[in-house]
């Protein structure tokens, strides 16, 4: 990416890769490289936003219907409002618009692009929409300072925080682990394993972590590396013989590195293992990889894909000395002896069955139609199982201060795997936006001059978070049991860094604007109408699909059913398109 700065030093602007520039009129237009993507920037003198819009998108030669939502969005360190447009599709073609307030000025992003091109290049979008800058932007530089320890009082704060924000943000329970200069310094349990109960969350209680997982794969991956079974360089062919993609050339080409860099150009594709979840196992989870296509070149735009993070593990496993019928369990029995036992984390797994079996388990909760979470089947949470290295597995508060303990002694040279290792994980691959590139199992981030190496996790019903500075010996794990709650997470870690160097706290507010939109989006689908009963009656039937397998629509009263087997929820029509 290249950074280009307007003539009168006014704003700067990332120009991702492969696209091209355009300067010439009052907007800046970027323009992806299939040129099905669009992006203007500029500034305004108008004196309220949806002016500044109305002019942008007449100077940009876009003749656009009214937005169907106005609303106010988290605004950007040194930004002190933010208003985002969205407007009703046209055909495939999708338009948003931002503006941000900065000292009287008003900044406008537009985009527009049709909604596969969006997905294909979506990180692109985010470099540059995150890249526009003003040129004299300002913000706290803590480049070298190493924080003080944290004090009860500060932990004190922390603890509050988490637990008075627990029902705000719809969040039955969480547990909070606070690591620095080697020591845990808070393990909290918050809130209920399960809403309707008495049952407390502890920082033994069992809970998902979603894709944090895929930073253990990638350790593991790391350690074989150094015991020289396994490089990064080498074909994945060499290791699984009957691993191949759609093309026949890169299939004896991709790396093990690829599978694990995101950065190969594989659009996500989830619902492919989603819907035949209780059919697969590893062997034809990478059996199915023969469809997969690649949408762009190594290295261009970040693509996050679960089934080749998961094929990594399983190539672990292989050169550990699996046999091709048994890569998921030489998977689990890896991550056992090389991680889970050597930290005393004896109560991380992805043994399904021995969770269910567990007395202190979490249950998943999962927003539904109203907004508000509610209890899911533990069971749903089994979907996952055939993506397990990319992110099926289950770990406790305790167990994941083990885990963090772990990664931070790894920079003072005694931690499970070599400094170098380290470094190469989370080395950036391919960048995710203007501040932000993605590692090997890893995001890697500047955030206001200190390294955060971080990754989330989300599952149906739960959602994690493991973040830390190295040169700053620190770090957060945030375990909660609600679903799609990245608002929550992401607010608690926030607030940690601002206890951490003592900053103002600044977050929050754009967190509870973040959470006032969820809201509202959730109040939109509520008053979603059901299918009407003519065309629910014409739509009822079983389908069957070459690539996701078979579906079936039926009645339930006046409601319209999909059932996938592996879960079923009702069909209604979309608000924002109610023509369809």
């Amino acid at each position: 990416m290249t950074r280009w700065t307007d003539p009168e030093n006014r704003f700067a602007l990332v120009r991702p890769e492969g696209w091209q520039l355009d300067g010439s009129g009052s907007l800046v237009e970027l323009t992806s490289p299939e040129g099905d993507i669009a992006l203007w920037f500029g500034l305004s003198d108008a004196s309220d936003p949806t002016q500044a819009v109305d002019a942008a998108w007449s100077a940009a030669g876009e003749t656009v219907p009214a937005p169907h939502a106005v609303v106010p969005a988290p605004p950007r360190d040194g930004v002190e409002a933010a208003t985002a447009f969205a407007y009703p599709p046209e055909g495939d073609v999708i338009r948003q618009a931002i503006v941000e307030s900065r000292g009287g000025r008003l900044h406008v992003t537009l985009i527009r692009g049709t909604l596969a091109a969006l997905e294909r290049r979506g990180a692109q979008v985010n470099i540059a929409v995150t890249g526009f800058q003003p040129a004299d932007m300002a913000t706290v530089d803590l480049t070298g300072i190493a924080p003080d320890a944290l004090d009860a009082t500060d932990l004190d704060a922390l603890g509050a925080y988490v637990q008075d924000h627990l029902a705000r943000f719809d969040v039955p329970g969480a547990v909070v682990a606070v690591v620095q200069g080697g020591e845990v310094r808070m393990l909290q349990g918050f809130g209920v394993r399960a809403l309707g109960t008495s049952d407390a969350v502890t920082p033994d209680t069992r809970m998902m972590i979603g894709s944090v997982g895929k930073s253990m794969t990638t350790l593991l991956m790391a350690r074989l590396v150094e015991e020289g079974r396994l490089s990064w360089d080498q074909p994945v062919q060499s290791v699984l013989p009957g691993f191949a993609v759609a093309d026949p050339e890169l299939s004896e080409t991709i790396t093990v590195q690829n599978l694990v860099c995101a950065c190969s150009g594989v659009p996500r594709r989830d619902m492919e293992f989603l819907f035949n979840a209780t059919e697969l196992d590893a062997e034809a989870v990478i059996g199915s990889l023969t469809a997969f296509e690649f949408f762009t070149g190594f290295g261009e735009a970040f693509q996050y894909s679960n089934q080749l993070v998961a094929t990594g593990g399983w190539v672990t496993a292989a050169a550990d000395g699996a046999e091709w019928g048994a890569l998921d369990a030489g998977y689990a029995r890896l991550l056992e002896e090389r991680l889970f036992a050597p930290l005393g984390m004896t109560r991380s797994t992805i043994d399904f069955a021995e969770v269910m079996a567990d007395a202190d388990v979490a249950t998943p909760h999962a927003p539904h139609g109203a907004g508000q979470r509610s209890l899911l089947p533990a069971q749903t949470e089994g979907a996952l199982l055939p993506v397990a290295p990319a992110g099926a597995h289950w770990s406790t508060g305790a167990d994941m201060a083990r885990y963090l303990q772990a990664l931070l002694a790894i920079g003072g040279g005694n931690g499970i795997v070599s400094t170098e290792s380290l470094a190469h994980l989370t080395a950036p691959q391919v960048p995710v936006s203007a501040t932000m590139s993605y590692g090997l199992g890893w995001f890697v981030e500047e955030w206001k001059g200190q390294r955060l190496i971080q990754h989330g996790g989300n599952t149906f019903g739960f959602t994690s978070e493991l973040a830390f500075l190295p040169e700053a010996s620190a770090g957060i794990v945030i375990l909660t049991n609600a679903g799609r709650a990245n608002d929550f997470v992401q607010a608690v870690r926030a607030r940690f860094l601002e206890v951490l160097f003592d900053l103002p706290a600044t977050h929050h507010a754009g967190a509870l604007i973040a959470r006032a939109e969820a809201d509202r989006r959730a109040a939109d689908w509520a008053g979603a109408q059901t299918i009407p009963p003519e065309v629910a009656s014409a739509a009822v039937g079983r389908y069957r699909s070459s690539v996701l397998g078979e579906v079936a629509l039926r009645r339930e009263g006046d409601r319209l059913i999909f059932d996938i087997g592996e879960m079923a929820g009702e069909v209604r029509v979309d608000p924002a398109r109610p023509e369809r």
